[in-house]
């Protein structure tokens, strides 16, 4: 079974003006801010087995894109696709959001990012909703990695911050996004210390070099396992994503560099990263 554990669906409108610009500055015109639930299911849902969908309450970054928009989606396929809450943990109404989003809307997980959310994960202010999540018996998925938004903190992006959240919720299951790039050292070391800490190694593939480092980090301080495929779409298309992986260990190969063994890509493309993470 191949899944798909990091993708996204939004439209030109749940982007703010500022956003775009900002992010067009660091990477070019692009036509991304547009991937209504059509394109995802062609791009992505049509190429794996099952896909999870965010939401993205990011007020910070300047996205939004609601909970029911990815419930109208996932609820017409359930059988492929899961559904990502996002809530904003400054709201003081997040809670109760979150519980309408699990229970009512039959999403499965919870997104959060200190950068875009501009708050401080490690922060016990934060706690009654951690202490929600594991009471929904739901993993959260973090954006702990680069920005490009003028806005998002950088100190609050950092995923070593999340060793304090999994001191104190030791059962809560977390996924670092992106494997914390450029900080994927720190990540590895998170999860290494935590049982119910992953990552994926979606959105950064294309930076070859940090991305061999990230993964060869990840296996050699035997955390391999813990890494899920993801794609990040748009952002990257699920064939490109897995044709990173290959160019990694092609790279390393023409450097005179260890290579990432075919038998660890094969594996983590079929690596059921929902029954870990709680949600299959």
């Amino acid at each position: 079974m191949m899944i798909d554990i990091h993708s996204h669906i939004w439209q030109r409108h749940h982007w703010s003006d500022k956003a775009i610009a900002e992010v067009e500055m660091c990477y070019g015109k692009t036509n991304k801010w547009h991937c209504p639930p059509e394109e995802h299911w062609e791009q992505v849902a049509q190429k794996v087995d099952r896909a999870a969908v965010f939401a993205m309450m990011m007020n910070a970054a300047g996205l939004v894109v609601p909970n029911e928009y990815v419930h109208d989606y996932v609820s017409r396929r359930p059988d492929k696709l899961i559904g990502v809450a996002s809530v904003d943990p400054n709201d003081p109404a997040c809670i109760e959001q979150l519980t309408h989003a699990i229970r009512n809307l039959g999403l499965r997980a919870l997104k959060l990012s200190g950068a875009y959310q501009n708050f401080n994960p490690a922060d016990t202010r934060y706690d009654p909703l951690y202490t929600k999540a594991q009471e929904l018996d739901i993993p959260i998925f973090w954006h702990q990695s680069t920005t490009t938004f003028a806005a998002t903190p950088l100190r609050w992006s950092k995923p070593i911050l999340l060793d304090e959240v999994a001191q104190r919720f030791p059962k809560l299951r977390q996924m670092i996004c992106h494997i914390g790039h450029p900080w994927h050292t720190d990540a590895v070391m998170v999860m290494r210390k935590h049982k119910n800490v992953y990552g994926d190694m979606s959105g950064f593939g294309f930076r070859h070099l940090r991305f061999y480092e990230a993964l060869t980090t990840a296996i050699e301080y035997d955390v391999g396992h813990k890494i899920f495929f993801g794609s990040d779409y748009p952002f990257a298309k699920v064939v490109d994503s897995v044709q990173y992986l290959y160019d990694a260990s092609g790279m390393a190969s023409r450097a005179g560099l260890s290579l990432i063994p075919e038998a660890y890509i094969e594996d983590m493309l079929q690596r059921d990263s929902l029954k870990l993470l709680g949600i299959d």
